[in-house]
């Protein structure tokens, strides 16, 4: 009711929870009031009134409260009753099952598509994730000794670990392009690769010179004993070479399953995908965060209430109100982590993956290509290995504390009003660009199944153009073999044979014999 004494047209006070308090104070008090309080002790006194010339409905929330939605009713501003109308009026939001659930998909399907963009990350369980990361915290704390050391190691650890890697690829290419052409094996190429057709077939002929059937065809140990055995009964008994030419059939050497030799290339291509999304942000990651001198690490105490009531009621420590966040780094650490990180990891990549082809490619027996397949990208896996054993405590607990660094914004959607998620969805649905509609059904297609068979062709190419050449009936057979002049072998022509090559004899010791 009215309050004694007050004129018709004078504003009527609504008394809540207790004495009555002008507008001006109630202004005050709210003002005063600490935004989001929560759990306070101190006595709430809450106030509304109305003001009969425009309708305008006010609420004070004077001093404290007792729970988070009474603290954020604190915030709410003033609104006139008929403007509130008017918005209920020109928004509408249907109240029924259906309505709601189309309106959910619409914010579902506006959120999903603008996060799609990613939050950039650093490899957690990986040595590269540490040196990219750990010197940034260290700077921005100001270079304290136990940080400072903390990330020495993890550089010194780093380097370990590209001495295990590139030694396990030099010893895989040592095998392939030295020891193999000692004991006398070509590549694989093509051979026995129509066995099916044999004996009559274009593509029939063996590097032994004869035509293939199934009986005859062996894994290269195989033929090659086959072959020694011959070759010593002609030198014991020379006399007899006829017969023992007839007698003795060696047989020939080629691949038992040509189709199952590049499926396992490209499952051992789809293994070492993952890596290739590592490198991937990681060079996303140095290309979108500011080139700045910010800080990682922040202190953030909410503003509810004090740190010491915040922690009590949420059972924080101080660690909880530590950030560590991607963020901005200076110029030269950019170019330290392209050169020091980016760069080898690409590099070993890539030579894992040229090295782990070749020999999967002149790899005969079936059940040895399928376990190679995957045995081989253990390479790639040494660096988890590493940072498991060789980090620290500090270093694990700091990445597991590290957050992304998100390439989206979702302010507009949290300011649209359902109304306007309604619409913009439908829009999107119905009337969208011709350009967003295919990128829309381009996702059925994953884009690392597009990367696993790029990457396949380009590595079977490469094998076949640098090992194998074209004969007369259309087949692909090895090229001339060559013995090396010794068993040393470069790191730069293990690495990039196409670079440095690798002095061989004058005179092949074996070439595709004619039928």
């Amino acid at each position: 009711g009215r309050r004694p004494g007050a004129r018709g047209g004078g504003p009527a006070r609504l008394r809540l929870g207790g004495g009555g308090v002008s507008g001006t104070a109630a202004r005050s008090a709210r003002a005063a009031a600490p935004r989001g309080l929560v759990g306070r002790s101190r006595p709430s006194v809450g106030m509304m009134t109305s003001d009969a010339k425009d309708g305008s409905i006010r609420y004070a929330q004077i001093q404290g409260s007792e729970s988070p939605r009474e603290a954020a009713s604190s915030s709410v501003p003033a609104a006139s009753t008929e403007e509130l109308l008017k918005q209920k009026s020109a928004d509408p939001v249907g109240n029924d099952k259906d309505s709601r659930i189309k309106l959910g998909a619409a914010k579902l399907v506006s959120y999903l598509r603008e996060k799609e963009a990613g939050c950039l990350q650093v490899e957690v369980s990986s040595v590269y994730g540490v040196v990219l990361s750990l010197p940034q915290i260290a700077r921005s704390c100001g270079w304290p000794r136990s940080l400072t050391t903390v990330s020495i190691r993890a550089v010194l650890i780093l380097f370990l670990n590209y001495v295990l890697q590139l030694w396990i690829i030099y010893l895989i290419n040592k095998e392939e392009m030295v020891m193999n052409k000692f004991a006398g094996k070509m590549y694989a190429c093509e051979f026995a690769a129509r066995l099916v057709e044999c004996p009559d077939a274009p593509g029939c002929l063996g590097p032994g010179g004869t035509r293939y059937t199934p009986s005859r065809m062996y894994d290269y140990d195989t033929w090659s004993t086959r072959n020694y055995v011959r070759d010593s009964l002609h030198a014991l008994f020379p006399h007899l070479s006829d017969k023992i030419d007839a007698e003795v059939d060696p047989g020939e050497y080629g691949v038992e399953d040509n189709y199952c030799r590049y499926i396992c290339v490209l499952i051992f291509v789809l293994s070492l995908t993952r890596e290739c999304n590592y490198i991937y942000d990681m060079c996303r990651l140095i290309w979108y965060v500011p080139t700045q001198d910010e800080s990682w690490v922040t202190y953030e105490v909410p503003e509810w209430a004090e740190k010491d009531h915040i922690k009590q009621v949420q059972g924080w420590t101080e660690m909880d109100l530590i950030k560590i966040n991607i963020a901005g780094m200076p110029l030269h650490w950019k170019v330290f982590d392209v050169f020091v990180v980016i760069l080898p990891k690409f590099v070993i990549w890539w030579c894992t993956l040229s090295a782990g082809t070749a020999f999967l490619l002149n790899t005969s027996g079936i059940d040895n290509m399928i376990v190679n397949s995957t045995a081989l990208s253990f390479v790639l896996n040494i660096d988890e290995m590493v940072f498991e054993n060789l980090t620290c405590s500090i270093s694990r607990g700091i990445l597991d504390r590290l957050e992304g660094y998100p390439l989206y914004n979702l302010e507009e959607q949290e300011k649209m009003t359902d109304r306007q998620a309604m619409n913009a969805h439908q829009e999107n649905e119905q009337h969208a660009p011709f350009r967003r509609k295919m990128l829309s059904w381009a996702r059925i297609c994953p884009a690392n199944l597009l990367l696993c068979l790029v990457v396949w062709l380009l590595v079977t190419t490469e094998y076949f153009h640098s090992n194998c050449k074209k004969n007369e009936d259309g087949s692909w057979v090895s090229k001339d073999l060559y013995l090396p002049r010794g068993v040393v072998l470069s790191l730069g022509q293990a690495l990039f044979p196409w670079l440095f090559d690798l002095p061989v004899e004058g005179e092949p010791i074996w070439t595709m014999p004619s039928e």
